[in-house]
């Protein structure tokens, strides 16, 4: 397997191994909240959505995905809407 590091937006880095289109980390990976910015490898990706995180043989399997322009839009909506439903 490669090893490959991981970089978000605000320069947290996670050192992992590459599996197909997973990554494993031995420790439980933190995931900032921004994930606007992720640098995989050399491979720059926009609006990233955490597809998974498990645990598996004490190992931490997770991947990714970029989210198209509609998924953000929707997701952008539905946060708002979740804003003003906590204020009343």
């Amino acid at each position: 397997m490669e090893n490959i590091t991981i970089t978000f937006k605000n320069g947290v880095s996670i050192e992992a191994e590459k599996n197909g289109d997973c990554y494993i980390t031995n420790a439980k990976p933190q995931f900032p909240s921004d994930l606007s910015e992720v640098t995989v490898g050399e491979t720059k990706l926009k609006n990233v959505q955490l597809i998974e995180c498990a645990s598996v043989d004490g190992r931490y399997w997770f991947a990714f995905r970029e989210m198209s322009e509609t998924e953000l839009w929707r997701a952008n909506i539905e946060d708002a809407l979740c804003e003003l439903s906590m204020e009343e």
